[in-house]
């Protein structure tokens, strides 16, 4: 199957007073369309840094990125965030939601930064608030929803551009178990719906073997854990 995403021997270190960390240090990965990727590792195994350089946020020392097929290494910043629009929706582990919107504004304004027409968009934005179990409080504040309701609206928010890829990183870190459950499913439900790729940093071993693969990043390196 054709990859939405691919790394070649990539590497990534830091510089310290008490010397250069290396962090990554020969990363290759291929994520399918429509399939689920989990990576899983201790802290400080460098998870975040690997996503960050996989969604073209920061940049490897060496090494190769191909989006959709297309080589990104080395491109500009502006091409990166045109790009990125299309390709990449994003889930954290706090939900970066913008307290003066409306949860439906803000799913919204990811729309609008993409240059979606703003009927269609609120269409689909109404659409996707429904679908993650939002219909009635659509028109709420972040501060007037739950940390689990916030979590739906960023979901919403990263499927509005219908992108191939979900990035979501520790998405249920900051939400207790029973909430925590209740996301990731819905996470994982929503993306085999729409066929959308997910790759999916956690820690937690049940969410992981949800996936279609299983990935342990560990001394730098990727390991693959299992193959349905």
């Amino acid at each position: 199957m054709e990859s939405v995403l691919s790394a070649k021997n990539l590497k990534k270190s830091f510089s310290t007073p008490a010397g250069t960390i290396e962090v990554l240090t020969d990363i290759n990965l291929a994520v399918a369309a429509g399939e689920s990727v989990s990576v899983r590792g201790e802290s400080g195994a460098g998870k975040t840094t690997l996503l960050q350089i996989l969604g073209g946020l920061d940049t490897p020392d060496s090494g190769e990125l191909f989006w959709n097929g297309e080589r990104i290494t080395k491109r500009g910043n502006a091409f990166l965030a045109k790009a990125r629009t299309k390709l990449i929706g994003y889930v954290f582990q706090f939900f970066h939601l913008v307290p003066e919107l409306t949860a439906l504004e803000n799913v919204l304004l990811a729309a609008r930064i993409a240059g979606t027409p703003m009927r269609q968009a609120r269409a689909q934005a109404k659409e996707l608030l429904a679908r993650v179990g939002l219909a009635e409080r659509m028109t709420h504040l972040p501060t007037k929803l739950s940390g689990g309701e916030c979590q739906r609206v960023a979901i919403a928010r990263a499927l509005i551009n219908r992108p191939p890829l979900i990035l979501a990183d520790e998405p249920t870190g900051n939400l207790d178990e029973r909430t925590g459950e209740a996301i990731m499913q819905l996470i994982i439900d929503v993306c085999r719906e729409q066929n959308t790729a997910l790759l999916l940093v956690t820690h937690n071993l049940d969410f992981a073997a949800r996936t279609d693969r299983c990935l342990v990043l560990r001394h730098g390196i990727l390991e693959d854990l299992k193959a349905k």
